[in-house]
């Protein structure tokens, strides 16, 4: 027989599917509405009444916390390495800010991490598709009740490293201060597996032809976004029992690829797979053409055991590729 092209399967778990997702999310959204402020008060009443969002016991926590994967990966787009950076693009008076898309976004808070305390200023979608993600995520960002949407003054549990972190990138990306509703995050339901849309097959500009091909939030005229992020949904994926001889986990990267403009940027975070399989799964054997390449990779506390080094959570970036 053969050798596969691709690493083993993952066995199939309910993390691999829609309705525990759902109900995951529903739970939460029962806990907001539990803890709902009066409509007579005002946002910074609301915000504090909501604070204890953010509990480890709460449905709604933060995916990987225990790695503290967020912010190593708000550090990574961040420092002055990364050509996205804000502090590379900030200061281009006129110039588009980076696009970035959230895959599986969840409660959203890592885009507001990227909106708050990243300094991305440019347009960010979160898709998801639970439904009772999507509107948690929205009541979240309307309620500010994650720490990711308040300021310093309000969140008191930000280390001292958040804030220098914070201050510095304010300091070298220059003032960038947009009005509230200029800078709200958009998120919307779709299933990346079922969709029919139309994306960019070079990474570059492209028409859909016909309404059932459109996104609305999709930017059709730079071949897709400039940054993409994922975070725990290809594990999502790759746990779901579709009862087929192709798992939709083959599926999955080209799709995502196929979301990213040329010369943009898949940052893809898993604690399933290790950053072999991880590179396997979305590089595979290309070596020309349209691609992803590995651009980057987010470091993680390493560990021995059994003669065997490892890493619980591994991150690695890609950058789509695509011959002139």
């Amino acid at each position: 027989m053969a050798e596969e092209s691709h690493p083993a399967y993952l066995s199939p778990s309910e993390l691999g599917t829609k309705d525990y997702w759902e109900s995951y999310y529903a739970r939460t959204l029962a806990h907001i509405s539990h803890e709902a402020p009066s409509k007579d008060q005002n946002e910074d009443d609301a915000a504090s009444t909501t604070s204890d969002l953010n509990d480890e016991d709460d449905p709604g926590t933060s995916w990987f916390s225990e790695h503290n994967a967020p912010q190593k990966v708000l550090h990574f787009l961040t420092r002055k390495s990364f050509p996205l950076s804000p502090r590379n693009t900030a200061h281009k008076k006129g110039s588009r800010q980076p696009s970035v898309l959230d895959l599986g976004t969840g409660n959203g808070s890592m885009l507001a991490l990227l909106r708050k305390r990243g300094g991305y200023t440019g347009r960010l979608v979160g898709v998801d598709y639970s439904r009772q993600s999507v509107e948690l995520a929205r009541e979240l960002q309307r309620v500010r009740g994650h720490s990711a949407y308040r300021s310093d003054s309000e969140d008191e549990d930000e280390s001292d490293d958040e804030e220098d972190a914070e201050g510095e990138i304010k300091a070298e990306a220059g003032s960038n201060e947009l009005p509230e509703e200029a800078t709200s995050i958009q998120f919307e339901e779709w299933d990346i597996l079922g969709s029919k849309a139309l994306l960019s097959e070079t990474g570059l500009e492209v028409s859909p032809s016909s309404s059932e091909e459109i996104l609305p939030w999709f930017p059709y005229q730079d071949g897709g976004f400039d940054i993409v992020l994922d975070k725990g949904t290809f594990d999502a994926v790759s746990l779901a029992d579709d009862a087929k001889t192709t798992r939709v986990c083959e599926r999955y990267p080209d799709i995502a690829r196929r979301l990213v403009r040329r010369g943009g940027f898949l940052m893809v975070t898993t604690c399933n797979w290790t950053e072999e399989e991880l590179v396997h799964w979305f590089t595979g054997d290309r070596t020309s053409g349209d691609r992803l390449a590995v651009w980057g990779r987010v470091e993680y506390p390493r560990f021995r055991f059994g003669g065997h080094e490892g890493q619980g959570v591994c991150t690695v970036c890609f950058q789509r590729l695509g011959d002139a």
